[in-house]
């Protein structure tokens, strides 16, 4: 019986000690395998390329130019086809004495052939960059740091192109002549977001700003749906170099179309809105003596000598700021600034997403209860702050009738090349056509006969209003830093673009930002974005 039992506990053993050297030989043998899948594929990346991004006209902001980029297999055929690529022999001989493939960058397709395979890639920011505030720009790792590139970072990575070689290699690493290379891809640089700035137009005003030497912006609005055809902010940063910028005085990085900044005289227009709104008459007459004595303090008007008796019209056109002192004073600082919130001020605004622009600064109703901050917020100083795009919006909203527009800057979006257009924001009236039409006339006054005759377009005419803000702010010479801007429309009649001209520091709009509203509305005609007048 013992001998029995010790038979069979062998039998046992012998079977057990077979199973686990037939698993472990299958796990071996798997391992092998996957070491050798491993071993006989070498695989080259040639691109990783985000989404494109767009102008409203299909026009690429980024991936506009090419460099070519050659999948090298090491052989006789590819070394005699790339010799003159290379700038020594020496550098040549080396690279071509390697194993495995590699790439290079070479100077064109024609350069292919046998063992080289050459792809275009496109450069995400080219020398002809445009629009580098509202594209923003990618860091080292290629992800968006600033601007549509940071808001829209994941969707432009999950559409984007990669494009990878891959060889069969043998079992030293040396690549399989014979079985040539397998090129893969994924994605289609293709797909995109589509803004609605014009290449062309945002390209003309940023060299508008660049050839006058000024720091400031322009912005250009569709009066009839707040789409923004350019939005150019002065200095530029180049985003191919962002490190430079970061050193440079004028702080470049900053983008002065969505920035909040005193607005002076523009303001007007809001004022006198508001009184239009009132019931006031544009008739009624103030006599304006160069200076007003407010609870005691002195408020000058932008003319000493005075401007005498002037109606609503002529206030506008001259800019008379005693005029607009007396109508804030008769209207209130609780209906003036009720107006304000109608038309957007102390509100930023959503461009995209997160992507937004400053909110501006408008007196609290306890503030305007003091006479003098009344006064100052009659003619636009004081604690107003407002930024370019919300000046622009209320200059549209004058244009086009009595309706606030929301600026819009997404046009829409490239996936599976089909276009999906964003849907528009509802507009709001916050004016009677019959008050907005007098403020269009009063504005076309300003232009043909008063203080913003340097704005007057080559073709077409205008409308518009100047303005020399104080900041209350003074520079080491001791002079204060007053900006200049110029709000208008274009053209005169059956308007269809708001343009906004702010400058850094311009003392005057007049002077300074007058004569780059009319090249700007110049730039809108040639661009072929208004019928010929």
């Amino acid at each position: 019986m013992g001998k029995r039992i010790v038979a069979l506990f062998g039998v046992v053993t012998f079977l057990f000690s077979s199973i686990l050297w037939r698993l472990s030989w299958i796990s071996r043998k798997e391992d092998f395998a996957q070491a050798a899948n491993r071993q006989s594929t070498y695989t080259l990346e040639v691109s990783n390329i985000r989404g494109t991004i767009y102008d409203c006209q299909g026009k690429r902001l980024v991936n506009d130019s090419v460099r070519y980029q050659a999948a090298v297999l090491p052989s006789n055929e590819s070394a005699v086809l790339l010799r003159e690529e290379f700038s020594s022999a020496q550098a040549w001989r080396e690279k071509m004495s390697e194993r495995a493939p590699f790439l290079m960058e070479v100077s064109s397709k024609a350069v292919g052939g046998e063992g080289v395979e050459v792809f275009s890639v496109p450069d995400r920011y080219s020398d002809d960059y445009t629009a580098p505030h509202i594209i923003g720009y990618v860091d080292a790792d290629g992800k968006g740091q600033t601007g549509i590139e940071r808001v829209f970072n994941d969707f432009l990575e999950a559409i984007g192109e990669k494009v990878h070689v891959r060889y069969q290699i043998d079992a030293i690493g040396r690549a399989l002549s014979g079985d040539g290379a397998e090129i893969l891809q994924e994605g289609s640089q293709s797909d995109g977001i589509v803004l609605t700035l014009h290449k062309g137009l945002q390209k003309a005003c940023e060299r508008i700003l660049k050839d006058a030497e000024v720091n400031g912006a322009i912005v250009v609005m569709d009066i009839q749906n707040g789409r923004i055809r350019a939005a150019a902010s002065s200095p530029a940063f180049d985003p191919r170099d962002v490190a430079a910028a970061m050193n440079e005085p004028d702080s470049p990085l900053v983008n002065r179309a969505f920035g909040a900044y005193a607005v002076g005289s523009t303001f007007k227009l809001l004022v006198a809105a508001a009184a239009l709104e009132e019931g006031i008459s544009p008739r009624r007459t103030y006599v304006c003596d160069g200076w007003l004595d407010v609870d005691g303090q002195i408020f000058k008007c932008n003319q000493l000598s005075g401007h005498g008796e002037i109606d609503l019209e002529e206030a506008i056109s001259h800019s008379c700021n005693c005029y607009f002192i007396q109508l804030a004073a008769d209207l209130g600082g609780q209906r003036l600034r009720e107006m304000a919130l109608r038309f957007g001020f102390s509100k930023e605004d959503l461009m995209a997403d997160t992507l937004q622009t400053a909110k501006g600064n408008l007196p609290t109703e306890e503030q305007l209860e003091n006479p003098a901050e009344l006064a100052n917020f009659g003619f636009g100083q004081g604690l107003l702050t407002a930024t370019p795009i919300q000046i622009c919006k209320m200059v549209a909203a004058i244009a086009n009738g009595g309706s606030l527009m929301a600026p819009q800057l997404i046009e829409g979006f490239y996936t599976g090349g089909i276009m999906q257009k964003e849907e528009l924001f509802s507009a709001n009236r916050i004016l009677s056509e019959k008050t907005a039409e007098r403020l269009q006339n009063f504005m076309k006054t300003v232009v043909t006969e008063g203080s913003g005759q340097l704005a007057n377009p080559a073709a077409g005419g205008a409308g518009g209003k100047t303005a020399s803000a104080q900041t209350g702010i003074y520079d080491e010479n001791g002079e204060e830093i007053v900006h200049a801007w110029f709000g208008g429309f274009y053209p005169a009649e059956n308007p269809q673009y708001a343009i906004v001209v702010f400058i850094e520091n311009g003392q005057s709009g007049n002077r300074a930002a007058a004569p780059l509203f009319a090249l700007a509305a110049d730039a809108v005609l040639a661009e072929g974005l208004t019928a010929r007048p």
